[in-house]
């Protein structure tokens, strides 16, 4: 999916800074860059390509296919406004397709027409599809349910009320607390099927349905009991999550549970959640999703850079497990103007979870790293994303040059530019910080820094700040940076500091991506040439060496041949074709066999 920046999005909130007067460089030749049109975000597009923000992803895997589902923001401010739910879907978890509206928040009966909170669709054994959604009804945040013949809907209401809401969760601490509904599906030993509701903002409750899918199983012989209580004996039960090490439950529970090769469940029950404020990910397990009673797992996903919320889906598809977030990494994002995001994790051998990180690059994204003429590389200081609001919206990070900083911090995405779409313009997005971008920050005192931001705002001069047009390196190789909102300025790099400046030297503005630097030199070379008829033509002995352009050489291990086509039964020149890849392009070069009869080599 490719990464959708618009300018019409760019310019609601377009401001006027005053620009200095600039001269660029005469007659300088661009250059494109490779870029990475995939990744993360996978999603925030509607039917036409335009940005549509969402957020509380949910996931159904039904077949071939993979739906997503997010809850539709359509806010201008710092609230939520959400009028409707989207479908997404795909095949391959590389490219997804916007599917539809499914349900508008204001076809609910007592529901508001912008409370469209999350909601996870689940596949019935009459292959009708339910989607338990959150939303405001009369006496608070409550849990309804829609059925369609289709994934994709539309969704109808059939209940016309909530199927739970506040008046079955008293002692509510939140008026929230009735939101984030899960659902698993699951047939026991004794064959019989269980449809688990689960939910909650600052406490977690579980209870069974029916078979129908749209009402609550009595557990107690008492139709009319549906109070909440702990053990198995009432319909709603409260969850207790043991040794939380000092942090607290907020919110978005998810179901899960792993599977063998056979496709059968096997081991604990996971419950992945959004804990603390900001919210950070994390995991419990328990051996009875009836009990309600977990125990902690750890913290899995650190605060997001770009939104103070977080919601996951996790499940498996085509032998693979995903984690689906949400963060604000789009043009004005936030935890209001949200998107889905993926990365892959597995599960460890004894049933932990390692933490998993956000990327920019995501699940088909392409990370680069960025070098100067001295083989420095362009990396953001190091930062921990803080639990407290006041350090949010990310602006102004340091970047800076080091020859040992080659770590996560100096990992890139290289991006169509956010202000022209043109071949020589890009924009840079740190990996591990994703949503935040090489700037040209405003002047200060008359100097232009380059700092790591968030796009806060959308506006024209914050795409135009996070954008650069690409020349051939004035070195005669590489890359070199000019900024698109201060022409004439260039990214340099001079004694160990970056800065944007006027008029550098060759030598100090020029770079090298590590995804684009050319071949100056090298090829496929083998020790033994000359073979006997009959003798086996083997290829251990070949050796890969490139030079690039930038001085480093690059060894490749991983290559093809056609020796197994090569006769070897007969005399004279043959072609051994040695194929390998780099920086994402194949390349093939040829090495000539001589093979001689046994008399020729006793000469």
């Amino acid at each position: 999916m490719k990464k959708l920046l618009t300018g019409a999005l760019a310019a609601v909130l377009s401001i006027s800074l005053c620009t200095p007067l600039v001269y660029a460089k005469d007659n300088v030749e661009t250059k494109t860059l490779k870029k990475s049109n995939s990744g993360n975000p996978m999603l925030g597009f509607d039917e036409n390509g335009d940005i549509l923000y969402g957020g509380d992803p949910s996931v159904l895997v039904d077949g071939d296919t993979v739906y997503c589902y997010v809850g539709h923001d359509t806010s201008s401010n710092e609230s939520y406004w959400m009028p409707d739910w989207r479908c997404y879907s795909s095949k391959d978890m590389k490219n997804w397709t916007y599917e539809s509206k499914i349900m508008n928040s204001s076809d609910i009966k007592g529901g508001d027409n912008h409370e469209a909170w999350a909601g996870q669709v689940a596949k019935g054994s009459d292959g009708k599809y339910y989607f338990y959604y959150c939303t405001q009804f009369s006496d608070g945040k409550g849990v309804g349910v829609g059925v369609s013949d289709s994934p994709t809907g539309p969704f109808k209401d059939v209940n016309q009320k909530p199927l739970v809401s506040n008046s079955q969760t008293p002692n509510s601490v939140h008026s929230w607390e009735d939101i984030d509904p899960t659902v698993w599906i699951e047939t026991d030993e004794n064959g019989v099927e269980h449809r688990y509701l689960g939910w909650g903002n600052t406490r977690f409750f579980v209870c069974e349905l029916n078979e129908d899918m749209i009402s609550v199983k009595d557990q107690d012989g008492n139709p009319d009991n549906l109070s909440v209580g702990y053990g198995k004996g009432n319909d709603i039960v409260i969850g207790k999550i043991n040794d939380f090490q000092g942090h607290s439950y907020t919110e978005a529970p998810w179901y899960y549970r792993q599977k063998d090769e056979n496709g059968n469940y096997y081991g604990k029950y996971y419950m992945f959640f959004a804990c603390d404020w900001r919210e950070q990910m994390a995991y419990a397990t328990t051996d009875d999703i009836m009990s309600n009673e977990w125990e902690f797992g750890g913290i899995i996903m650190e605060p997001s850079a770009t939104a103070n919320t977080n919601h996951m889906a996790v499940f498996d598809f085509k032998g693979q497990t995903y984690f689906v977030y949400h963060d604000g990494s789009l043009p004005h994002g936030s935890g209001y103007r949200r998107v889905a995001c993926c990365e892959p994790f597995t599960i460890n051998e004894d049933g932990t979870i390692d933490p998993i990180k956000k990327t920019a690059t995501g699940l088909t994204g392409t990370a680069s790293q960025i070098t100067d003429s001295d083989g420095n590389y362009i990396s953001h200081k190091s930062f921990v994303n803080t639990l407290l609001d006041a350090d949010y919206p990310i602006t102004g990070k340091a970047l800076q040059v080091d020859f040992y900083k080659d770590g996560e911090e100096s990992s890139w995405e290289i991006n169509p530019g956010k202000s022209s779409k043109k071949d020589e313009y890009v924009s840079i997005e740190s990996n591990n910080k994703p949503g935040l971008y090489i700037t040209a920050q405003d002047p200060k005192n008359g100097v232009i820094t380059p700092v790591l931001s968030q796009d806060v705002k959308g506006t024209t001069a914050e795409a135009e700040s996070m954008t650069f047009r690409t020349l051939k390196g004035f070195n005669g190789s590489g890359v070199t940076f000019e900024s698109v909102r201060y022409p004439g300025y260039y990214l340099t790099s001079k004694s160990g500091v970056l800065s944007m400046t006027q008029d550098p030297s060759d030598k100090d503005a020029t770079f090298f991506v590590s995804t684009d630097t050319e071949i100056k030199s090298g090829k496929a070379r083998k020790t033994k040439r000359m073979y006997t008829v009959g003798e086996k033509l083997k290829t251990n002995d070949i050796r890969i060496q490139l030079y690039l352009e930038t001085g480093k050489t690059v060894k490749i291990t991983d290559y093809t041949t056609n020796a197994d086509k090569i006769d070897m039964t007969t005399t004279g020149k043959k072609t051994l074709k040695v194929t390998y890849e780099y920086n994402g392009e194949k390349k093939t070069d040829n090495i000539q066999i001589t093979v001689v009869d046994s008399a020729y080599k006793k000469k």
